[in-house]
């Protein structure tokens, strides 16, 4: 049974993206004009089309040429401006539920290898769980994981993964989407107002979670990549991109430390 849903889920997905490429082949006709931009595929539209539900709903967000959403065109720029200093020797990137607009970017960074990753999607390399990787400890000198954790059952052990398989002298991008101070938790379509896979809406006390997981954190803001204009035309804003967080190994709490050899 649950190998038929599986099956019926990786056909919908695949028709979905069918559908996309067509609609995004007639997008310079739909959406011509000057009033936005996406670095992305560096075109101008009269507006990007709306993403989200309800009181989350956003109506800028989508490229309707590459399908970049706002995190993905302020991780465009991030990369524009810190590549160098981001650069690892024989560099190995997991990229986790890859967002095709975003590939180029990292596998530029990905001088050795570039692995991508998803549970349910066949257009990967792989597929896997992220709560159980399936590499060896040190695998990866960057992982990127991008709206994902707010859909997995147990983030506390995708974290513990993520460091796992994370070398030493590596670093991690992770982004989740972030309303308010404190983590709300609920079933997955518990709440009409969120997509129906979340299990969870982040709130700032994520910061602490991943300290407390052992990582050195740097939170990536908007202001500090994007002038006020580039916000304004790339419909770039503190709560439409999420909470970014530049992650390195530190030194974990004693009652989170989870290792586990591959």
């Amino acid at each position: 049974m649950l190998e038929n849903e599986t099956m019926k889920i990786r056909f919908l997905l695949a028709l979905e993206r069918r559908f996309r490429n067509i609609r995004r082949r007639y997008a310079h006709i739909l959406y011509a004009g000057k009033s936005v931009y996406c670095p992305i595929c560096d075109q101008t539209f009269r507006k990007f089309k709306p993403a989200g539900r309800s009181k989350y709903k956003r109506p800028n967000s989508v490229c309707p040429k590459c399908a970049g959403r706002e995190r993905d065109r302020v991780m465009h720029l991030f990369f524009a401006q810190k590549m160098e200093v981001l650069r690892r020797k024989n560099c190995r990137l997991l990229h986790i539920a890859p967002e095709p607009c975003v590939v180029p970017n990292l596998q530029d960074l990905a001088t050795r290898q570039y692995v991508s990753g998803d549970l349910i999607r066949d257009d990967v390399l792989i597929q896997f769980d992220i709560q159980a990787l399936p590499f060896s400890n040190q695998s990866f000198e960057v992982v990127y994981c991008s709206h994902v954790l707010q859909a997995v059952e147990d983030d506390d052990k995708a974290l513990a993964e993520i460091s796992r398989v994370l070398s030493s002298n590596g670093w991690a991008i992770v982004n989740v989407p972030c309303r308010g101070v404190s983590t709300r938790e609920f079933h997955a379509g518990g709440d009409q107002e969120v997509p129906a896979d979340f299990v969870r809406i982040y709130g700032s006390d994520f910061t602490e979670k991943l300290v407390r997981k052992g990582f050195n954190v740097v939170p990536i803001t908007v202001q500090e990549i994007a002038s006020d204009e580039e916000q304004r035309m790339m419909s770039l804003s503190a709560a439409t991109v999420g909470s970014i967080y530049l992650l390195q190994h530190g030194t974990p709490c004693p009652d989170d430390s989870n290792e586990r050899d591959g």
